[in-house]
């Protein structure tokens, strides 16, 4: 019988095998695609923040931001004594028009209760900071400087995770699993992301398809946080000599994951240029699009044990989270499994147990 089970290898998964086989737990990661080529977190803008509605979602995005930092000790192996996951730190900016501004206010209570360091921006303060944006229609908008917030290379944190849970004995092994009834083990995590209703139909955790447009513009702004304007859903950020800018728009059921190119004229590009009047210019050079593992009650992720196995537990229903609460999650579920309760972040709310009575508790701003 084998010790612990991951079903998944992507980014949660790599972190839990992480976490778990460096408190000496025998871990053995089973992922049916090891290009990782649908996986979630390769197609993801890279986005690392703490700017959240809940103190849990608040309080995983500090650990993350605070992981990263020790990441070059705590993930060197003998074959890679140099781990890194080249953070931009150049913050977050997220805008509000007056439909949201309250809600996020209250937002900004559970911000300072966390000691999140964000700040508050009046609307009409914003050109004073970002002389680049319009603040048309901005009631207010929140920011965190270039210390703590930005956006990191999701193939290189998933490596280092994955090479340093190896070296501590963690094996990763390609093959399909159709049913938890298939595997023999003490505990068994199901990290499976868009394809968890698969395995565990009582959870509502679907593939969510968006794209994200790489575009050109003659005005370079390198200095430009990771951009959210919730006026419109559009969220943008620099790469390179470009940009990368995300659809509002999001599909279900597309078993394909070719690009919406139609939501760029109809809805990016108008939505970019009305907040950056440089981006008037824009011209498109690619795109492509990924999957969210979207939890369909609530936005919310799903962690815990589930009540109905004596040994099956879940992280799942990220919605565009996983990467950036990957450590947090990796990190509670090893306490969860080795000690039966959470010993930093207390995250019980997010547990199955929700689901299955379906008791929303909602994340509000996904980007």
């Amino acid at each position: 019988m084998d010790d612990v089970v991951i079903v998944g290898g992507g980014i949660i998964g790599a972190s839990t095998a992480y976490f778990l086989s460096n408190v000496g737990r025998k871990v053995k990661v089973i992922e049916k695609d090891p290009t990782y080529k649908r996986a979630s977190f390769p197609l993801s803008l890279g986005g690392f923040r703490r700017q959240f509605f809940q103190k849990e979602n608040i309080l995983l995005g500090k650990f993350a931001r605070e992981f990263l930092l020790k990441l070059p000790e705590e993930l060197k192996t003998k074959k890679n004594p140099n781990p890194t996951a080249s953070m931009v730190p150049n913050g977050y900016l997220l805008l509000f028009g007056a439909d949201h501004a309250e809600e996020q206010y209250r937002a900004l209570e559970n911000h300072a209760a966390c000691g999140a360091g964000t700040k508050n921006i009046k609307g009409s303060e914003l050109p004073n900071i970002f002389p680049y944006v319009n603040n048309e229609g901005i009631e207010t908008a929140t920011y965190t400087d270039t210390k703590i917030e930005g956006w990191i290379d999701p193939y290189l944190l998933h490596n280092a995770l994955k090479n340093k849970a190896i070296e501590l004995g963690a094996e990763f092994i390609k093959g399909e699993i159709k049913s938890l009834k298939d595997l023999n083990a003490n505990i068994i995590v199901s990290a499976a992301g868009c394809w968890t209703n698969e395995l565990l139909n009582d959870i509502p955790v679907f593939p969510q398809k968006h794209t994200v447009f790489r575009v050109k513009c003659p005005k370079h702004i390198p200095e430009m946080p990771l951009t959210g304007d919730l006026t419109t859903g559009v969220y943008w950020r620099p790469e390179g000599k470009e940009y990368l800018a995300g659809s509002p728009i999001s599909k279900w059921d597309c078993d394909d994951l070719e690009p919406e190119w139609n939501d760029f004229e109809e809805l990016v590009w108008p939505g970019l240029a009305k907040r950056i009047p440089a981006f008037e210019e824009l011209k498109l050079t690619g795109g492509w699009a990924g999957y969210y593992d979207t939890n369909k009650l609530d936005n919310n992720a799903i962690v815990g044990k589930h009540p109905a196995y004596k040994n099956v537990y879940l992280a799942t229903g990220f919605t565009g989270r996983g990467l950036m609460q990957s450590p947090g999650i990796g990190r509670a579920l090893t306490e969860l499994i080795t000690t039966g309760s959470y010993q930093t972040i207390d995250l019980n709310c997010f547990g199955i147990e929700r689901i299955l009575n379906k008791k929303e508790r909602v994340e509000p701003y996904v980007l």
